[in-house]
């Protein structure tokens, strides 16, 4: 099973989000990804064992209350790879910072022998594969003020193709970050 820690935007973000998406697709052609699929990636782990997969809980919810919960804000459209064939995204800026969390996470599944992508940390949401966009245009997008949210849980999700072939990435188990009062 393919697998990745994540945040879900809570409804008013994703609504926002999908709609700076169908605003960003006349300005940036791509194949855009359905606003169901929106998330935030804290920890790539990409194929486990099924028999695994209660270490992996395990290791996001030890993680994830040692952190408070992160509130996010949006940055501006980015394109990650190749000009001419990237993938457009929403960075998130967000307070605290993610990537203690990111590197924590990263540590406990490498401690647990649980495979974990390090490559780099950028927190976001990903619009559209195969895109073409020049920095202006990308500059010009700007950021929907109404994307931000506040994170209460993270996730563990599945990432599978449904029986139509349409990838869907469905949380399997949710965990609060620690309280603060």
């Amino acid at each position: 099973m393919r697998l990745f820690f994540g945040l879900s935007l809570p409804d008013p973000a994703r609504r926002a989000v999908a709609a700076f998406a169908a605003q960003a697709q006349f300005a940036v052609p791509g194949r855009y990804v359905p606003a169901e699929n929106y998330h935030v990636t804290l920890a790539f782990l990409g194929e486990v064992l099924p028999q695994r997969l209660a270490q992996a809980q395990e290791t996001l919810a030890r993680c994830a209350q040692a952190f408070p919960p992160p509130q996010l804000s949006p940055a501006g459209a980015a394109l990650f790879g190749k000009r001419q064939n990237g993938i457009l995204v929403l960075r998130y800026d967000s307070g605290p910072d993610l990537t203690p969390l990111h590197g924590a996470l990263i540590e406990a599944l490498r401690a647990q022998e649980l495979p974990a992508d390090p490559g780099p940390f950028t927190p976001h949401v990903t619009l559209a594969r195969h895109a073409r966009a020049q920095e202006d245009t990308l500059r010009a997008l700007g950021a929907p003020a109404a994307a931000g949210f506040d994170a209460a849980a993270a996730h563990v999700f599945l990432s599978a193709r449904d029986t139509e072939g349409i990838l869907r990435y469905t949380p399997l188990f949710s965990t609060p970050f620690r309280q603060t009062l």
